[in-house]
């Protein structure tokens, strides 16, 4: 077939133009555009399983009593930070100044994930399979709350008006419970795995880890939005304002979420090289963003500037990095070590 050389020139043009606009957006790493929707996924992102040959980890190693911690949550009223135990069931309630274990409250089942309500306790765990909420008083760690949720809650975080949102795990829900017990249901994400809310509690987020979407949500429990969520996500924290961090654990990478009233977006993203990221804490006071690297056996940490994330340090950990948590007033930071039962003291 003949070719017109007009059409030849226009589509030189027109690959011209298309290659230039791929050059242009790979510039802008540190803000790009939201993915598009993403297609079904029937498998979970999980913390990837660590490497038996670990470096020593860097700062100072306290064994526990038990083993398989995972969720931490520090409180800066008490000085306290709360360790779920899953072998046996339990609570520790560990001194992060001293490391020094100051109390164990057993559980009816394992909990995951912890966070606190409010400075100073109480402190939220929800238990996975007994479907129960728990709320454990600081500092002498006694059950102050036993609210029935959904099947399997995965993570729990405070919103305004004293709500508290629950992520049911298996069954696709979210509860709004509410002070006096009662609790709402509202549709979730395909199975809602990380749970924040911003500083304000003015948002909720929750993180669909099966279907690969985040969605906010007001605290009376109406939805605000969805947004796609990465190829593998699990956790979120929040940041400054009505920032959340993501843990893309499949991905390889921190994506950033603005929320609010409009809805969520994303507006940035960080790669981690790889290395499974996991556990998030965020230090506002230092600007500084902490992140597990769970097959890799490391912590790294991000300088925050906006929505714009600059990677910083790396440092060895303890096996089987699930967790982080950081002590804003002092910047100690402390890691939880699944594979042998420690914890790990961090001084930046």
């Amino acid at each position: 077939m003949k070719t017109n050389p007009a059409t030849s020139r226009q589509r030189r043009l027109a690959g011209l133009i298309a290659a230039s606009a791929l050059v242009l957006a790979s510039c802008g790493d540190s803000s790009p555009e939201p993915a598009a929707a993403p297609e079904a996924r029937t498998d979970v992102p999980e913390p990837a399983v660590a490497p038996s040959d670990n470096v020593a980890p860097a700062g100072r190693v306290v064994t526990l009593g038990g083993g398989e911690p995972e969720g931490l949550a520090f409180d800066p009223v008490t000085g306290l930070v709360a360790v779920a135990l899953r072998k046996p069931d339990a609570i520790a309630l560990v001194d992060l100044a001293s490391g020094v274990e100051k109390a164990r409250v057993p559980l009816g089942g394992p909990a995951r994930h912890l966070q606190l309500e409010r400075p100073g306790g109480p402190v939220l765990a929800p238990s996975e399979s007994n479907d129960r909420l728990y709320r454990i008083a600081l500092p002498g760690g006694e059950v102050v709350g036993d609210t029935p949720v959904g099947r399997q809650p995965h993570d729990a975080a405070p919103a305004a008006g004293g709500v508290v949102f629950v992520g049911d795990e298996l069954a696709d829900t979210v509860r709004v419970v509410a002070p006096d017990g009662t609790s709402r249901v509202v549709p979730g994400p395909v199975q809602p795995g990380g749970v924040a809310a911003s500083a304000d509690g003015s948002v909720a987020v929750v993180v669909g880890v099966r279907g690969r979407l985040i969605e906010a949500y007001a605290p009376d429990g109406r939805s605000l939005g969805t947004s796609p969520c990465g190829i593998g996500p699990t956790h979120v924290r929040a940041g400054a304002g009505r920032l959340f961090y993501v843990a893309d654990t499949q991905g390889g990478a921190v994506l950033v979420f603005e929320a609010g009233d409009h809805g969520i977006r994303q507006v940035g993203q960080v790669s981690t090289d790889g290395g499974a990221p996991y556990g998030l804490a965020v230090d506002n006071a230092r600007g500084a963003l902490y992140v597990t690297l769970t097959e890799t056996n490391e912590l790294r940490s991000f300088r925050i500037d906006g929505a714009r994330l600059t990677s910083d340090r790396t440092w060895p950990t303890v096996a089987q990095p699930n967790d982080v948590a950081v002590d804003e007033k002092t910047g100690r930071v402390v890691v939880a070590g699944t594979a042998a039962g420690l914890l790990q003291l961090l001084d930046p």
